[in-house]
């Protein structure tokens, strides 16, 4: 079998080249493959008319699908959607189609398969001669072609290149195959066309991918933002929404995240959605997580921080025997955990499930593994296999959002658990507010007591005033029915000297008392300082003769409190509950006793008045201090509050510096960034909050060697330092001078600690006096320090995502600009070999002929001479000579031939120089820098441009002026610059054709006048650049046209006559590739210039 050299049936150049065009187009219009594909074979199938043209692709296992088909009125059966098993092409015929790019060719009817290699299967260089070698067909391909009801079939592989990859192998992709139910044989340039339609589809099969890429990778970004959303941006870290979020990012049937407990003896915190296992086994509280067998698991997997587990089939982990019960109730196989790290912290795991998923696919005739059924298969009628229970794999891509993911969860959960410390810690001061309150309360109420009764000492020295006053208070603050001072007189024998009585109580005031029951030991114990308690007179321990003594003045429950004065017992402090039992609180009995106190100073004035100062002044400090604490507490809560509403420094800084010096009544409070310890030179103030009589410093640098040297270390362990002085504190002269010129009186400086590097200071100022710093300030301000380094940090991470996003963005635009380039690239290197092979091709026979002519007018003339010399020598020639000499015109003949012959010399001639010129504008012999005559490229363009320059019709032929000046050979890219010369002067062909056109409707005088010209003039410009000029007077062009020619896919052509490609490729020639120079100017109605300069010869 050989290829046909039939050319009545094979399709013209015109078609061919329409078949590329149309293809290329396609891959340039659309960006999805599949509408590619399905163009493709129904062109090349119209192409090669042939009965079924189809595009095979391989799995990863080896078998196949046919995606894209395309049929000739039903001569042959379809196989779109259909599978094919890996063994019909067998692996050595794989190879050949990637090492070799071998393409085959089967005619049942010879029984023979020609076998066509582009590259060396050893060394993978393109060979020179790409003819065929044949053999015979093996029997089972014959059968297997015949059971699919073909002839014949031409087979083209489809390589699939990265080409983001540098020397990579290529991938076989699929196939290009066309099937014939009759014999048919293919010509050369058929396969060739085929070829070249095939590598057009590995462009756009490239194209696709790095299409694909980009959409999946914004997907991701997108995914990813939303569960970083939900994680930091919000108000409250929402977990459980993230982990809906995430389960649903990876098409999961469910997820769970644990967080680890700070203590090992506790249980860790767990959140769920979806599908869960069945913890069958485990006890009530024990997580999956928790489990010995899990634990050990995942800690010999070999995972860096924060790296992903991907797990395809649970079942088939021997490590998980165990614990896999625990998903047999559910659908789950296959998950991916993700230990969670941060800092070199466990802080726990997150876990994402998949289902199990039933696989449908659509076979070409049942395949048996059983070694008798290797054999063609006689039928190809589709069967479904089913498969059910497999495990679905885990990407690459999904690994990566996963290890995305797990550091925004191992942020998050950090964040989470220091806002839960934070949040218990706020409960319980809350708590310990509310109790200490109530106990200030009351106590503020006792002391409300003691004030008064103090104030009531100090403004008289009436005593019995003062006694009265305090039983009083006494009575209606503990809401008793009688209170009453009983003072002994002699002895143990007393009365009765103050009482207040309830309104229905009993009065006892003046009763002298003798009680013979009242113990010698108890006078004893009360002079020793002893407060008798009883809530219930009558189940007391009391004699009973001193119960009814009591029940005698109608006593149920009291409370007595020894007034001493000295160690002289002087009386009592009695409360009488006349009427129900009670019990007495410890509080009261402490009030009683301060009173009983308070009795005793005001019985001895001289010491009434310091003691009782004292302790009001004691009362209200504490008072004092508690509302103090309370306000930092607020102060702190509204730090925190604006840290997790807003990610903006110098809005947190300016927020908090306000707050902090209102609340501790500072004159300055100032945030200090220390550049310096990050290489810069000067430190700054980047925000403050001061009095308007002070000076501000916002935004003034300071440079202090000796503290980066000496404190910024001790800073960062942790330092704080209190100046309650600056003039009685101890400091350097130098620092004192620095701290005056801010007006520093008295200052509090605390670190702003970014993880565990010294990021700032955080100042307060006293400026116009010295201030002692109390501890609770101190802690204060260390707290809000500490908040402050979390949302610096916060930042920091924050601006590296959106500098991160803004590089994906950068790349995203460079790869779709390499991507046009290449496919420009890839066109023009094609036509370059399309123009230099035809170039080659004609050249050969026109050498041939033109060589011949010569030869041909000699021996022409020698028969004329020949012809001559008979009609001399024979001039009366018989009948049937002079017939047939009138018959072919002797006489015009022998006239006519030499002028023939000149005229075929002159066209051969002329062809001649036209294939010259093909050859010198493609240049495939000049890839590299060389020297080149500027002039022969410029000739031969306008040579090739001839038929567009000729006039046609009503449309006046187009004037070239050359003006060509001294120009020594120039070192460029001689092909490429060919190209450049092509595009502009193609441009100002279709500038003055348009003109033109627009100019019909004129008078005919004032068409005449105009002659459209390009006038192309050179020049050396400053003896080392070589300037090329090439002008139209055509229409011009407006300013918003001329300002975007070089961009790229710009065009005001009509919608298939340009692409926006030539201009902007030919600047990227000569500006980037040549160092040169490209500008156009234009005015309508003026014509258009481009000038073009380079250098004469290129640096190394």
């Amino acid at each position: 079998m050989e290829l046909s050299n039939n050319t009545q049936n094979m399709p013209s150049k015109i078609e061919q080249e329409g078949l590329l065009h149309r293809i290329t187009n396609r891959i340039r219009q659309s960006l999805e493959l599949q509408e590619i594909l399905i163009s493709t074979v129904a062109e090349i199938r119209s192409f090669l008319e042939t009965d079924r043209v189809k595009v095979y692709q391989f799995h990863a296992d080896g078998s196949g699908q046919v995606i894209a088909e395309s049929i000739y009125n039903n001569h042959l059966p379809s196989l779109l959607g259909l599978n094919f098993p890996a063994d019909d092409i067998p692996p050595h015929a794989r190879e050949m189609f990637i090492k070799a790019r071998g393409r085959s060719i089967v005619d049942l009817a010879t029984g023979k398969i020609g076998i066509s290699q582009l590259d060396c299967p050893q060394t993978g260089i393109p060979l020179e001669t790409q003819g065929f070698y044949y053999r015979e067909v093996d029997p089972c391909h014959i059968e297997y072609l015949t059971a699919m009801g073909v002839q014949s079939s031409l087979v083209v592989p489809i390589l699939q290149y990265d080409v983001q990859a540098h020397k990579v192998q290529p991938q076989l992709w699929g196939l290009l195959v066309s099937h014939n139910a009759q014999t048919r044989t293919f010509s050369e340039r058929e396969l060739q066309i085929v070829q070249l339609v095939a590598d057009q589809v590995s462009i756009a099969i490239a194209q696709s991918n790095l299409l694909r890429g980009a959409r999946e990778q914004a997907i991701i970004e997108a995914k990813i933002n939303r569960v970083a959303t939900l994680l930091h941006t919000l108000p409250s870290i929402e977990v459980q929404q993230a982990l809906i979020e995430t389960v649903a990012a990876f098409k999961g049937s469910g997820g769970r995240l644990y967080i680890a407990p700070e203590n090992p003896s506790f249980g860790g915190k767990q959140f769920t959605c979806g599908a869960q296992p069945m913890l069958v086994g485990l006890k009530k509280d024990c997580l999956l997580e928790e489990s010995l067998v899990w634990q050990q698991y995942f800690k010999l997997q070999d995972t860096t921080c924060n790296s992903p587990v991907a797990i395809r089939d649970i079942y088939k982990e021997p490590g998980l025997r165990v614990l896999a019960a625990a998903f047999r109730p559910t659908k789950i196989r296959g998950m991916i955990v993700i230990p969670l790290e941060y800092r070199q912290e466990f802080l726990g795991y997150l876990s994402v499930f998949r289902d199990e998923i039933e696989t449908e696919t659509l076979w070409a005739g049942r395949f048996d593994s059983d070694e008798r059924q290797w054999q063609p298969r006689n039928s190809f009628e589709a069967w479904v296999e089913l498969k059910k229970g497999q495990a679905c794999e885990w990407t690459k891509e999904d690994i990566e959002l996963a290890a995305a993911l797990a550091n925004h969860f191992a942020m998050a959960i950090e964040q989470y658990e220091l806002y839960r410390q934070v949040k218990t810690l706020n409960t319980n001061l809350e708590c310990q507010v509310q109790e200490r309150t109530q106990q200030l309360q009351q106590s503020l109420d006792f002391a409300k007591v003691l004030k008064q009764v103090t104030d009531q000492i100090r403004s008289t020295l009436d005593l019995q005033t003062i006694l009265k006053s305090i039983v009083r208070e006494v009575r209606e603050l503990l809401t008793t029915d009688r209170v009453v001072i009983y003072q002994f007189t002699r002895g143990y024998q007393g009365q009765v000297v103050v009482e207040d009585v309830k309104d229905n109580g009993t009065s006892i005031l003046g009763d002298i008392y003798d009680d013979k029951c009242f113990p010698l030991d108890y006078a004893y114990r009360y002079q020793k300082g002893r407060v008798r308690a009883i809530n219930n007179v009558l189940e007391s321990d009391l004699d009973p003769c001193h119960i009814k003594f009591l029940q005698n003045i109608q006593v149920q429950a009291n409370l007595v409190v020894p007034i001493r004065m000295g160690d002289q017992l002087w009386g009592l402090l009695i409360a009488h509950e006349c009427f129900k039992t009670r019990i007495w609180q410890e509080a009261e009995i402490e009030l009683l006793q301060q009173l009983a106190d308070q009795a005793a100073i005001a019985i001895q004035q001289a010491e009434l008045y310091q003691q009782s100062r004292a302790a009001a002044d004691i009362a209200t400090q504490k008072a004092q201090q508690l509302e103090q604490a309370a306000e930092q507490q607020e102060a702190l809560f509204a730090v925190v509050t604006k840290i997790r509403e807003s990610l903006d420094l110098e809005t947190i800084f300016k927020a908090t510096t306000t707050e902090v010096r209102q609340l501790l009544e500072a004159d300055r409070v100032a945030v200090f960034c220390l550049y310096s310890a990050s290489g810069s030179e000067d430190d700054e103030f980047v925000s403050e909050d001061v009095l308007p009589e002070f000076k501000p410093v916002l935004g003034t640098k300071v440079y202090d060697r000796h503290f980066s040297e000496y404190y910024a270390h001790l800073y960062e362990q942790g330092r704080i330092q209190v100046v309650d002085d600056i003039y009685n504190a101890g400091l350097n002269d130098c620092h004192i001078q620095l701290l005056e010129q801010f007006q520093v009186r008295a200052n509090l400086v605390v670190p702003l600690l970014k993880g565990d590097l010294l990021w700032g200071l955080l100042c307060i100022h006293q400026c116009s006096q010295p201030r002692h710093w109390d501890a609770s300030a101190i802690d204060f301000v260390n707290q809000i320090a500490a908040q402050l380094g979390i949302a610096i940090q916060q930042a920091e991470l924050l601006t590296q995502t959106q500098q991160q996003t803004e590089q994906l963005s950068c790349t995203i635009k460079e790869l779709q600009q390499t991507q046009t380039q290449l496919i420009q690239t890839e066109k023009m290197s094609s036509l370059g070999q399309l123009v230099a092979g035809v170039a080659h091709e004609v050249n050969n026979p026109v050498n041939f002929i033109y060589g011949n002519l010569a030869h041909v007018g000699e021996y022409a003339q020698d028969l004329l001479d020949l012809l001559h010399l008979y009609q001399r020598r024979y001039p009366h020639p018989d009948s049937e000579i002079l017939k047939l000499q009138e018959e072919i015109d002797l006489e015009f003949l022998a006239d006519d031939l030499p002028k023939m012959l000149s005229s075929m010399k002159v066209g051969a001639d002329r062809i001649r120089q036209l294939v010259l010129s093909l050859r010198n504008f493609s240049r495939l012999d000049q890839a590299e820098m060389k020297l080149v005559d500027i002039h022969e490229g410029l000739d031969s363009t306008l040579l090739i441009l001839q038929h567009r320059l000729k006039g046609k019709g009503n449309v006046p032929s187009i004037e070239v002026v050359k003006s060509y000046g001294d120009l020594p050979l120039v070192e460029c890219y001689a092909g490429q610059l060919n190209q450049v010369f092509m595009n502009v002067i193609s441009n100002a062909i279709d500038a003055l054709d348009m003109g033109t056109l627009d100019d019909l409707g004129l008078a005919e005088e004032s068409a005449q006048s105009a002659i459209p010209t390009i006038q192309i003039s050179t020049k050396v410009r400053n003896g080392d650049r070589a300037v090329i000029q090439i002008s139209d007077n055509g229409s011009g062009m407006p300013e918003g046209v001329r300002s975007q020619i070089f961009n790229p896919f710009f065009t005001t052509k009509p919608v298939g006559k340009g692409t926006g490609l030539g201009l902007s490729i030919s600047y990227q020639i000569v500006v980037e590739k040549h160092g040169g120079v490209f500008q156009c100017s234009s005015l309508p109605g003026k014509g258009t210039q481009f000038w073009i300069e380079i250098p004469i010869q290129q640096a190394n």
